[in-house]
């Protein structure tokens, strides 16, 4: 696919030096991603790569690192119960939750009856979906 396609995966040329290249660079940013996530560990020698904790619940159930990243950092000992509810619906596992014709004032009137509400939900938002 990158041969048929170069420009789709900003690639400057199809070479296989450009590909190996390209490649190589994409699996340096994932690996610095997931260790900036606390997801794996990379050894001094760059050589050993291990699954940390997050890391092996994330691959576990099926989460994006980005989501278990974010639970890490918001999740206290003494978060309450609405804001469990806020952290969890701002997984980015609900970025592409479809929001159709409607579904703003239907939000509306449904936020009017939950008892965990917030002034400041935008009821175009996913997340806002997920939340309510």
């Amino acid at each position: 696919r990158l041969t048929q396609n170069p420009n789709y995966y900003n690639m400057t040329g199809t070479t296989h030096r450009h590909m190996s290249d390209h490649l190589s660079e994409l699996v340096e940013t994932v690996i610095k991603d997931l260790e900036q996530s606390k997801s794996i560990t990379v050894e001094d020698d760059d050589n050993d790569v291990s699954a940390l904790n997050l890391g092996m619940i994330a691959a576990y159930y099926y989460i994006r690192y980005t989501t278990i990243e974010l639970f890490n950092s918001s999740l206290k000992d003494k978060t309450k119960i609405k804001g469990i509810v806020e952290i969890l619906s701002n997984a980015s596992e609900y970025d592409n939750l479809p929001m159709r014709h409607g579904d703003e004032k239907a939000l509306r009137q449904l936020a009017a009856h939950v008892p965990i509400t917030s002034d400041k939900m935008k009821y175009t938002d996913p997340h806002t979906k997920a939340f309510l």
